[in-house]
């Protein structure tokens, strides 16, 4: 809770939110305004106006910026086909490739490859594809990284020692310096969580690991973290003191729905990354007045997948029963990249749709059900993006979208 009940009276909303009456943070009217006299936004705990969404009438500030992408390393240890290796990568659209992932060693805190030797024999491969208009970044830590084991706890120690602070930025610098990358993308997505191995004074130490990080790179290298939707975890990052050292934020605004909520909100057909959700899921960012231009939304390269319970409905809110099946390549039910869909669309009697509410495109056949993102809707957004004055995109990722073992460059305005 925050305000006047809350602990010691002392709890104010993360991110300046606004803190209601009844002593609930939000972002709505509910809980910034006055919904009667009687019951009015708490003053002094977070804002008490509704955030000013970013407004830019016939701008270009995303199509015309970022275009960012994540490589699965792995995907050449655990995909069974379709394999793509980093020589088979032609960035022409990108400003950014992001290797994922690297890891840290929990006992010393310097980076290494997450598989070795493999990953080794990459990296020259990865750092080969830079351009005058394309860096080569890696990305550290990861989804997993954070999960029970060995590196539980390692990000959250990491930051809490000046002196592990310290060993970490030398061992970056020296791993960009030995490989050619040019930065380094921040993937911890759970700070403070206990379940995920952090603790509540992990905000304040990734602070200081960002600025001390800044101040040793300069101008040298860049910066970037992976920044969560879901406002349960994005409240712990400290965002409006964070986007004043790093290059920009990669706002993972993908999943956002999936067949694993089937046990919370129920087994109903929902989009992954609607533009709807996707705002929403902005506001707190709006409040904590984080410049919109440091801002990259997510897209997926793979779309999500499910076995419909009635053939004959086929809309977002009918219902399933399961998770998609498998894709050949994949081999994970709910999943499909995009050069699965592609095989299947080219294969099966399927039915395409377009979704203009959510910007997403959706295909049916027999009793499976995807949703993903195509040429069409990623222009849509780059436009809705364009409007909110966002500084581009980021895709997760290269390596599932490709036409026959050849990476395709991701759709964008500028290819068709």
């Amino acid at each position: 809770m925050c305000g006047v009940n809350s602990r010691d009276s002392a709890q104010k909303c993360p991110l300046n939110l606004c803190c209601s009456y009844f002593g609930y943070c939000g972002a709505s009217e509910v809980h910034c305004g006055n919904p009667n006299e009687m019951a009015p936004c708490q003053q002094g705990y977070g804002s008490c106006q509704t955030a000013v969404v970013p407004s830019c009438p016939g701008g270009s500030s995303a199509s015309g910026g970022r275009k960012v992408a994540y490589y699965q390393a792995g995907n050449l240890i655990y995909r069974r086909c379709n394999r793509i290796a980093p020589s088979d990568i032609v960035p022409r659209d990108l400003t950014h490739l992001i290797f994922a992932f690297v890891f840290i060693n929990p006992s010393t805190f310097e980076v290494e490859p997450e598989n070795d030797p493999q990953d080794r024999a990459l990296y020259y491969q990865f750092t080969a594809l830079k351009t005058p208009s394309t860096q080569t970044w890696f990305s550290v830590g990861g989804y997993g990284f954070s999960d029970p084991g060995n590196s539980f706890t390692t990000w959250s120690e990491l930051c809490a020692d000046p002196g592990r602070r310290a060993k970490f930025i030398d061992s970056l610098m020296n791993f960009m310096t030995s490989w050619g990358f040019q930065g380094v993308d921040i993937d911890w997505e759970y700070p403070v969580e206990s379940n995920r191995g952090g603790r509540p004074i992990d905000t304040a130490n990734l602070n200081s690991l960002i600025q001390e990080m800044r101040a040793a790179f300069g101008t040298r290298f860049g910066i970037s973290i992976a920044l969560p939707s879901d406002y349960s975890y994005i409240q712990h990052f400290d965002v409006a003191t964070l986007s004043q050292y790093i290059d920009f934020f990669n706002f993972m605004s993908y999943d956002l729905h999936g067949p694993w909520e089937v046990n919370t909100i129920g087994a109903i057909l929902r989009a992954p990354g609607s533009v709807v959700d996707i705002g929403n899921a902005l506001l707190p960012l709006w409040y904590a007045n984080v410049p919109p231009s440091k801002i990259n939304i997510g897209i997926s390269m793979y779309g999500r997948s499910y076995t419909l319970q009635n053939r004959n409905c086929v809309e977002l809110g009918c219902p399933y029963t399961a998770a998609g099946n498998p894709g050949t390549c994949t081999d994970s039910p709910g999943l499909l990249s995009l050069w699965e869909i592609a095989l299947l669309r080219g294969d099966r009697n399927s039915n395409s749709k377009f979704l203009p509410d959510v910007m997403m495109e959706q295909m049916t056949y027999d009793n499976q059900y995807i949703i993903f993102d195509a040429s069409m809707t990623v222009d849509r957004k780059l436009q809705w993006a364009d409007s909110l004055c966002l500084g581009g995109l980021v895709y997760w990722g290269v390596d599932l979208y490709s036409s026959w073992g050849r990476f395709v460059t991701p759709p964008s305005t500028s290819s068709h």
